[in-house]
């Protein structure tokens, strides 16, 4: 498979093919490397072969109405915190709004909050079950009123977009002069990351696009945007989903040959764990702040959040 077909960053746009070379290669994919920006993604070529199949279904929808979601949104309330330090309060829109635990956490802390969602099952939930102002769309195909919002966030996101360097030129049409932009991915220059190299939980074929704190700084500044802040950030949840329970499946693998783990066993998974008596769960609650706050200073975590402001 020639995987420099038709190759091209979508950071700093180089297109010739003798500038790319292959950083990870797995049984399943591979990721090459820019040479002119470092930005490290799945070739345009070799995202053709993937299959994004059964992303999410009923069985997960199920799983997620059966869910904790006060602990969902004491999980939110942290990213609130943070965004609320720039823009206290006005339009807030989210771009992949997925099940909708966040923008409806936005609500409560006093957002005029609204997005839009891909997925027709994450988008019944938000709408049906939380109540939401969402649309059902591609973002892309979205005609927004430009500057119009005071801020945008794009949670887990733009590691899974074709054209990122699109989408944020989007992004800073419909933001107000001097709003901000706060997104979340999973950071390939991390502590974990670089340690963990091609077995990394992060690396993944729903993962097309991995950002170093460098990469994202190129793309967001050559887009009309200014890097205010990076923040690390480890997610307990994702760590429980895609961390803890592949452990358990590989120990218990003697007897049970299944290898992988479809998205509805990671949140029934998350959902035992999590459905414990009220005060356990409180502690729980406590000790996970406590934690997420320690390794963010410690600029240990396997994601990055990244606040922009619009120039």
């Amino acid at each position: 498979m020639d995987y420099k077909n038709n190759i091209r960053c979508e950071v700093c746009g180089n297109s010739a093919a003798e500038d790319f070379f292959v950083k990870f290669e797995r049984h399943d994919f591979l990721i090459t490397e820019c040479k002119e920006c470092g930005f490290n993604f799945i070739p345009q070529f070799y995202r053709q072969q993937i299959a994004y199949e059964n992303y999410r279904d009923e069985e997960v929808l199920e799983s997620v109405r059966r869910g904790n979601n006060y602990i969902k949104i004491r999980r939110h309330r942290l990213r609130l915190k943070l965004i609320k330090k720039y823009v206290k309060s006005g339009k807030l829109y989210d771009i992949g709004v997925g099940w909708g635990h966040f923008l409806y956490t936005a609500k409560l802390m006093g957002y005029d909050a609204s997005g839009v969602e891909i997925s027709e099952l994450m988008h019944h939930y938000a709408t049906t079950d939380l109540k939401l102002d969402v649309v059902h769309d591609n973002f892309f195909n979205l005609d927004l009123p430009a500057n119009n919002w005071d801020v945008a966030t794009m949670w887990d996101v733009l590691e899974h977009i074709n054209e990122p360097d699109k989408a944020i030129e989007k992004v800073w049409d419909i933001l107000k002069p001097g709003g901000y932009l706060v997104l979340q991915v999973p950071q390939i220059d991390s502590k974990v990351a670089r340690k963990q190299k091609e077995k990394w939980s992060m690396m993944s074929i729903e993962h097309i696009n991995y950002f170093s704190k460098k990469s994202i700084k190129t793309l967001l500044e050559a887009k009309g945007f200014e890097v205010v802040k990076y923040k690390s950030s480890y997610e307990l949840k994702l760590f429980l989903m895609f961390t803890v329970l592949p452990w358990i499946k590989r120990k218990k693998a003697s007897s049970d040959k299944k290898s992988t783990i479809t998205n509805s066993e990671r949140q029934n998974f998350f959902n035992r764990v999590t459905k414990l008596p009220k005060f356990v769960v409180w502690l729980g609650l406590l000790a996970h702040d406590i934690i997420y706050n320690t390794l963010s200073l410690l600029n240990f975590g396997e994601e990055m959040i990244v606040v922009a402001r619009k120039k």
